[in-house]
């Protein structure tokens, strides 16, 4: 496992805490009230940790076709 594959689902893990965090002290998934705060964290994490997996399976799969 690459170290940017780590970092991916370690991304991925924290935005799915946050959510766990946000339905355990505050009964719901979302906030619109608080958009700023949790989702937009919740956001980033996911985006961040699908992108880097999507961008390490993509140059995996170039560097086997050469």
């Amino acid at each position: 496992m690459d170290k940017a594959e780590v970092v991916g689902f370690f991304f991925i893990a924290l935005g799915v805490a946050l959510i766990v965090h946000h339905v355990l002290f505050w009964q719901r998934p979302f906030d619109i009230a608080d958009m700023m705060h949790h989702e937009f964290f919740e956001a980033i994490f996911f985006t961040a940790g699908v992108t880097l997996l999507i961008a390490v399976r993509s140059k995996r799969g170039k560097e086997a076709e050469e």
